[in-house]
């Protein structure tokens, strides 16, 4: 199965559970340029940005796939109320009231501009391409860089 059928199936899967919380969520990352038709290659998870109010609903609705205490990779780098979910075809993550450390500050990660698109009953936010770009270099991890220029070469 390609990677966006995957991103697709899970999604719609969640449906009861995405309508729940309304439209305040949005499809960053990899998966959000997967479902805007950039080839980057395979993900493992699709990471949901939405409210702290909005991550507890899922967690409470999505209880029987969340994983207990998550590991995460970037503790000093990111903070919110985080949560994984080991959902059949591949992870979500949940990220509410985002925040990333630049120069020792904590600040908040919002997506300003986006687009959707639907899945079934849902409608799915997903950031523009420049906007994903920003977002991009807001993390500016190795990864990050990558995908920006990845991005570059479809804005071009």
């Amino acid at each position: 199965m390609k990677i966006k059928d995957k991103i697709v199936q899970t999604l719609a899967s969640m449906t009861a559970e995405l309508l729940e919380i309304g439209p305040d969520f949005y499809i960053i990352g990899a998966s959000a340029m997967i479902l805007s038709d950039i080839e980057i290659g395979e993900t493992s998870d699709i990471d949901i940005l939405t409210t702290e109010m909005n991550s507890l609903k899922l967690q409470c609705s999505l209880k029987a796939y969340m994983e207990i205490a998550p590991e995460t990779k970037e503790d000093g780098l990111f903070s919110s109320n985080f949560a994984r979910f080991n959902l059949p075809l591949m992870d979500v993550e949940v990220m509410g009231n985002l925040q990333i450390k630049k120069n020792n500050v904590w600040q908040f990660v919002y997506v300003q501009e986006y687009r959707e698109i639907f899945i079934g009953d849902l409608i799915i936010r997903i950031p523009t391409m420049e906007e994903q770009k920003r977002i991009l270099s807001l993390f500016g991890r190795e990864k990050d860089l990558k995908r920006i220029l990845v991005l570059n070469q479809y804005l071009s």
